[in-house]
């Protein structure tokens, strides 16, 4: 049975149990904790995870897992876009919105641990802000699709889908995690895009760990 050594909220362990799913591949999970990095490495040989160990191949980071999925395993439905013309498109999209995310995320994490009364406000509205602004070309992009391109859900759709999880965290995360219910209370994104919402929504679709609070 594969095996899947992962921080269960982690979006790059979501993304993941996204492609094992939508292949329909059988894993089985392993809550790793981040005070307790010998016990990763004693199992994968590398103390971040995800990491997969699927038979004796043992497979770190999430984009890799995803490739090696792919490559691996041809029979399952597949996350590779049909052309290269689509695979480009993805790229250029992938490109373009991942660093605006990443930056808006990283602005507030010095107010996540503050008690309420010390957070900045303006600061995390400013972030807010400026997520919401930056996903405004990948929200008229999807007003007529479902997924990045063509007709199905690629890999591009989980990475960039996932990368997203903060701003439409799933009710189990919000319930069992403080940080998610700062990002839940002030940074989640609704009607302002409802375009990218509905599209994390499909992709967290696929995930039915999201669904599971008993992970720390």
């Amino acid at each position: 049975m594969r095996r899947l050594l992962e921080f269960h909220r982690s979006p790059n362990s979501v993304k993941v149990r996204v492609a094992l799913e939508y292949k329909r591949l059988e894993y089985e999970t392993e809550e790793m904790y981040s005070a307790e990095r010998e016990p990763i490495v004693r199992a994968g040989g590398w103390p971040l995870v995800p990491i997969l160990i699927d038979g004796a191949v043992r497979m770190r980071d999430s984009a890799a897992i995803l490739h090696y999925l792919e490559a691996n395993y041809r029979d399952a439905p597949s996350l590779t876009p049909e052309s290269r013309d689509e695979i480009l498109a993805a790229e250029v999209v992938l490109a373009n919105v991942t660093p605006d995310i990443r930056r808006a995320q990283w602005s507030v994490q010095p107010e996540i641990q503050k008690p309420a009364e010390e957070r900045n406000v303006e600061r995390i509205a400013a972030a807010r802000n400026a997520l919401v602004a930056s996903l405004s070309r990948l929200d008229a992009r999807l007003a007529d699709r479902e997924w990045l391109v063509g007709d199905s859900m690629s890999m591009y759709d989980v990475i960039l889908g996932c990368n997203l999880i903060p701003a439409r965290p799933p009710r189990a995360f919000v319930e069992t995690s403080a940080i998610y219910r700062f990002f839940d209370q002030h940074m989640r994104i609704d009607s302002e895009r409802p375009n990218v919402t509905a599209w994390v929504d499909r992709v967290l679709a696929h995930d039915s760990g999201a669904h599971r609070t008993g992970a720390r």
